[in-house]
């Protein structure tokens, strides 16, 4: 039988005891003692650590899912082709909105249209220019055409009473100033 020394009087005692029979003094060590709390802190620095992993791990995911989407959406956006325009002139423009606002905002508002005028006024700054009506030389109502730097030199070029074809998105409708469109093409 193997004996050790007991932790508190130092005696001879078997090494099996848990007790020492002389003193009464516990032999065991503390997580020996308290096996429930040593098992739940092992626990709770088990579960720290795998959550500490598990989310940087769920971060690194969610990134690569949101990466993987937003090439997907670039990718379709770019092989998706442009819708076919809604061919208008300004003169129906101006008659639809003097007819009905609210209906021609419906019609029009957030569409992708191709709109033919007369170029009335260019901004001296290049955002933007103004088409008017083909038949109506005193029209209140217009389409205020807004432009990016690459297209201000196509319209240092034209001249005011000419006619011109915009393509692209009306952004705005109203009674009083017409129509707004950010020009994707000049024609």
């Amino acid at each position: 039988m193997a004996m050790k020394a007991c932790k508190a009087c130092g005696k001879e005692i078997s090494s099996d005891a848990k007790i020492c029979p002389n003193c009464g003094k516990d032999q065991r060590n503390w997580f020996a003692k308290h096996k429930l709390i040593s098992g739940i802190l092992v626990l709770v620095i088990l579960a720290a650590i795998g959550s500490m992993t598990n989310g940087s791990s769920d971060k690194n995911s969610t990134n690569n899912t949101q990466e993987t989407t937003n090439t997907a959406t670039s990718n379709k956006k770019s092989e998706q082709p442009k819708p076919t325009p809604i061919i208008v002139t300004v003169d129906k423009l101006k008659d639809d909105l003097e007819s009905n606002a609210l209906k021609a905002s419906e019609m029009y508002k957030g569409k992708y249209v191709e709109v033919t005028g007369k170029l009335s006024n260019i901004d001296s700054s290049g955002e933007y220019f103004n088409i008017d009506p083909l038949n109506d030389d005193f029209a209140l109502i217009n389409v205020q055409c807004y432009i990016t730097e690459e297209q201000k030199s196509i319209i240092a070029e034209l001249k005011k009473g000419q006619k011109v074809t915009v393509v692209g998105t009306i952004t705005d409708v109203g009674e009083l100033l017409g129509y707004s469109i950010d020009v994707e093409s000049i024609k």
